[in-house]
């Protein structure tokens, strides 16, 4: 009697355990999967400098044909897919998105193992997402903008279940997984994003920068991320079930993806110590429930099928 009886508590467990894994939102996975989920933004616009407190636009002169042309620059960052209302959403850093022109390009794969390119103008002008624009969080480093696709393209967009109000309950140094564009890397002729993992250095905080309002708050990473990493999707690793053992057998470990923020920027001091800040995901709720989102919501409506 005794013995069945741990039977059932063994049982008991095992079944606690599975009906809390398959009941928990899982996005992806592995992180193989996230790649589909994020894009590749780029810039091409002239170099501009400072003269006399002023810019100017720069120049170089073939020493051929004496023909000026402009000296142009590349600004690249990364976005993600987002979906909400049946809709999709491109997010990205704010710092990175008020960089971006009508020319600025989003670039996506395609079925066929090609890329394929949007730019800005197309999603303005588009009349499925009329009065397209980019709606950027007052303070936070999060802006998003709605997205289209004009042909089939191999992405795919992050569930509303995976930017919930309330934050996880992260762990300190558990892995962070974050997936993105680094020094420009992962372009060819299909997208292949480039995966970082770092560790969980802090749950929310504040920070103590003049330039940073003080009741915003973050989650920190043990390590600075390379250029073109901003606006990159982080995700964070929860460890489950590892640890566990069911009578003399020891349950092997899963993993649960949350999308916990967004790449901003780094930390730095003069020793070389430098540490990442990723803006937490729920602000982007500030963005979906401001006036200038609710409006333009409204007026999609009538196109609604």
């Amino acid at each position: 009697m005794e013995k069945c009886q741990k039977c059932k508590i063994k049982l008991l467990i095992v079944t606690t355990i599975l009906i809390t894994f398959f009941n928990t939102p899982i996005f992806a996975v592995s992180i193989d999967d996230l790649n589909k989920t994020v894009v590749f933004i780029r810039q091409q616009s002239q170099k501009i400098i400072q003269i006399d407190g002023k810019p100017a636009n720069l120049y170089y002169r073939n020493p051929e044909s004496k023909e000026y042309k402009p000296i142009m620059e590349t600004s690249l960052g990364t976005g993600f897919l987002i979906t909400f209302n049946g809709r999709d959403y491109l997010v990205t850093a704010k710092h990175v998105a008020n960089t971006l022109l009508p020319t600025g390009e989003v670039i996506m794969n395609l079925p066929n193992n090609k890329i394929a390119i949007v730019t800005f103008q197309q999603l303005v002008e588009a009349k499925i997402i009329k009065g397209a624009h980019w709606f950027h969080h007052p303070k936070a480093d999060i802006s998003i903008h709605p997205m289209f696709y004009p042909f089939m393209v191999d992405a795919a967009a992050i569930p509303e279940e995976f930017y919930p109000r309330v934050e996880p309950d992260v762990k300190l140094l558990s892995p962070a997984y974050v997936v993105g564009f680094p020094l420009g890397l992962g372009l060819l002729d299909k997208l292949s994003p480039v995966a970082k993992e770092a560790k969980i250095a802090s749950r929310l905080t504040s920070i103590a920068d003049p330039n940073i309002p003080n009741d915003l708050h973050f989650y920190l990473l043990d390590q600075a991320l390379s250029q073109g990493y901003s606006g990159a999707p982080v995700f964070y690793v929860e460890d489950i079930m590892s640890g566990v053992s069911i009578g003399n057998q020891r349950m092997k470990g899963g993993e649960i993806l949350h999308l916990l923020g967004v790449q901003s920027s780094a930390l730095s001091d003069q020793t070389g110590g430098k540490i990442s800040i990723v803006v937490p995901i729920s602000y982007i709720r500030d963005i979906l429930e401001s006036t200038d989102f609710q409006a333009y919501i409204k007026g999609l409506e009538p196109n609604k099928k």
